[in-house]
């Protein structure tokens, strides 16, 4: 049973080991050098405080313009709640809390991807298909 147990335990370490091995690009990527300490003080000490008054802030506009926004999910697609709410709320409150100490980064996955919808095939054209012929002046002598 010992021999056992001590033959588990070493499995386990060498396992183990390259894991916590600081070459690894998990390690690499999370070090603790790579942090530049200057930074880190300016954000504990201004942008965090910063970014927590932008998601209070940002979350009084949202009620205060709920009424704009329930005008503006009338029309399809529906989700103007959700825009407004990622981008005055949830923005801010993931560059406060979410983003690690010291890193310059900004997540931009809580903030909507805005893309060029198509325009429907039945919507009515910016620009009249059949234009009149343009008539042309007679020749100056």
């Amino acid at each position: 049973m010992k021999k056992l147990f001590s033959l588990v335990l070493l499995l386990s370490i060498m396992v183990f080991i390259p894991v916590a091995h600081p070459q690894t690009p998990v390690a690499r990527a999370t070090s603790v050098e790579a942090t530049d300490p200057g930074f880190v003080v300016l954000d504990v000490l201004l942008y965090r405080p910063l970014g927590f008054v932008a998601t209070l802030v940002g979350g009084a506009v949202f009620v205060g313009m709920s009424p704009l926004t329930a005008l503006a999910s009338i029309p399809a697609p529906h989700d103007a709640f959700n825009k407004t709410f990622n981008i005055l709320v949830l923005t801010p409150a993931a560059y406060t809390f979410v983003r690690p100490v010291g890193d310059r980064r900004f997540i931009a996955g809580y903030t909507p991807q805005y893309r060029a919808k198509p325009i429907p095939s039945n919507a009515m054209p910016l620009v009249h298909k059949r234009t009149p012929p343009i008539k042309q002046l007679p020749a100056v002598p």
